[in-house]
């Protein structure tokens, strides 16, 4: 079994895709700073749904891990709700574990 390598540019699109399928992704975006975080409390699936994609890099391993899991279940359509409690679960237990980490 090979492993399909795809650009940034496929993943791009089905993020539009998926994304413009989310109530409040649209209106988040397009808001002024001042307007964001209200917006953001309306469209919580919205809201949650970005801060994913913001995650993607940039965190320590496991937490991009977890970002990237998220991000590819929203890829595939997935029930917002149900990625998020997974999402919340994995976190939990990432803090759980490295709460007394130096």
């Amino acid at each position: 079994m090979g492993t399909t390598i795809h650009s940034m540019e496929y993943y791009r699109e089905k993020e539009r895709i998926a994304y413009n399928a989310i109530p409040g992704v649209a209106q988040i975006l397009a808001a002024a700073p001042s307007e964001r975080e209200k917006l953001e409390v309306k469209y919580p699936d919205a809201a949650f749904a970005l801060m994913v994609t913001e995650n993607l890099c940039g965190l320590d391993r496991e937490q991009c891990d977890i970002n990237q899991n998220a991000y590819f279940s929203i890829l595939k359509g997935e029930n917002i709700s149900d990625v998020r409690f997974h999402y919340n679960k994995a976190m939990r237990s990432y803090v759980e574990r490295h709460l007394w980490d130096d």
